[in-house]
Parts: C-alpha cells; sequence; structure tokens
C-alpha cells in the first residue's frame, strides 16, 4: 500500500488537473462557435472568458506538473511535462495577446462612459441656467396652483418658495444622477484595469514560468 499510495495521487491529481483545463476549453469553445471577430463585443467576450477561467487552467497545469513529479521525479522530460509546458506555453501566448485586446476595450467601455458622464453634466448645467429664467418660474408657479400644491390666492413669497423648492428638487437628482454616473464609471474602468489587463498580464507570466518549470 505504501508503495502505491503516491502513484494513485499522482493519478488523482492528474485528472483533476487535466479536467481543469478541458473545462477552461470547452468554455472558449462555447464563445468561439459564434466566430465573430470582426466585431468588438465578441473579441472582449473572448478575452474575459479566457482572462476570468485562466486561473482555473492555471491549478490544472500546476496540479499536473505536481502529478509528473510525485509520479516520475528521476525522470526530467515525461510527455506530461511536455503537455503542461505545450499548453502553458500557449495560453501564456494567449494572455499576452490579450492585454492590449483589453486595453483597447477599455478605451472604448471609457469613452461611452464619459459620454454618460458629459450628458448627465449637460443636462444639470442646463437645468441650472433654465432655473434663473423668470418664464421658467412663471410655468413652474401655474403648474403647481393648476395641481392644487400652492394656493392660487397664496403670497407671492410663498408661490417663489414652493417653485424654487421644485427647483432645488430637480437640481439634486440631476446632481445625484451625475454622481452616480462618475461613481459607476470610475469602478468600471477600475475593474477593468486590474480585473482584466493585470490579471491578463499576471496570468501570462505565470502560464510562462509553468511553462518553463516544466522542462527545467
Amino acid at each position: 500500500m505504501p508503495d502505491t499510495s503516491p502513484s494513485r495521487l499522482a493519478g488523482l491529481l492528474r485528472w483533476i488537473g487535466g479536467v481543469l483545463v478541458i473545462l477552461l476549453g470547452f468554455e472558449l469553445l462555447a464563445v468561439l462557435v459564434a466566430n465573430a471577430w470582426d466585431e468588438e463585443a465578441f473579441r472582449q467576450l473572448v478575452v474575459d472568458t479566457l482572462i476570468t477561467n485562466g486561473p482555473m487552467a492555471l491549478i490544472g497545469l500546476l496540479l499536473m506538473l505536481l502529478a509528473s513529479r510525485i509520479d516520475l521525479p528521476a525522470q526530467g522530460r515525461t510527455p506530461l511535462r511536455w503537455t503542461v509546458m505545450a499548453v502553458g506555453g500557449l495560453l501564456s501566448v494567449a494572455m499576452f495577446v490579450a492585454v492590449p485586446v483589453t486595453i483597447a476595450g477599455n478605451r472604448l467601455i471609457q469613452a461611452d462612459a464619459d459620454q454618460a458622464v458629459t450628458q448627465k453634466r449637460g443636462e444639470l448645467e442646463r437645468a441650472e441656467s433654465e432655473s434663473q429664467e423668470p418664464k421658467l418660474l412663471e410655468v413652474l408657479e401655474g403648474q403647481l396652483v393648476q395641481a392644487g400644491q400652492v394656493a392660487a390666492d397664496a403670497k407671492p413669497e410663498d408661490k417663489k418658495a414652493q417653485v424654487q423648492a421644485l427647483i432645488d428638487q430637480r437640481l439634486d437628482q440631476l446632481r445625484d444622477q451625475l454622481t452616480q454616473a462618475e461613481r459607476a464609471r470610475d469602478l468600471t474602468m477600475g475593474q477593468r484595469q486590474l480585473g482584466g489587463t493585470v490579471v491578463a498580464l499576471v496570468l501570462a507570466l505565470a502560464f510562462l514560468a509553468v511553462a518553463l518549470a516544466a522542462v527545467l
């Protein structure tokens, strides 16, 4: 039993590691069947799938390499180690390619997010400018009277206060929307840069290290 237990452990590690690598292949295959490389959204989806499932495949390769070390510690370059080297090298190249793709995608997302923020800021500026126009004040006053929120015979200063409160409420809503748009942009870009570009670069180096460790 003691003589066979390392072999059984190595077999289990090989099986688990192989499954993890194959799962990455299935995830990519499910996306690649669309075959729409001319579309930016498709390229970003491929890269996101690769980056998201990359750590799983990295663990799988490490388990396979560990299994080879346990099962055949004296042999340097076994078929399994060559397999780990080939798959690790291929994934390393894929991750290096993913880096500029994610950067290009980040620029597009940044542009869209900036446009949304600019739109919200423009709405706020227009509302602030319109709030100073006497005609708007008169229109709002008439709407409040018709809605019954202000009595028709109320004092002018009371009517003005109600109108100003309505304008301030609208401006506060626009300011909140602008703040939310800016926060959403910053969170999205931070996640894309750290969780996308940086992770892709780290995984590329990690896969390269595993590939070299398999044959050295």
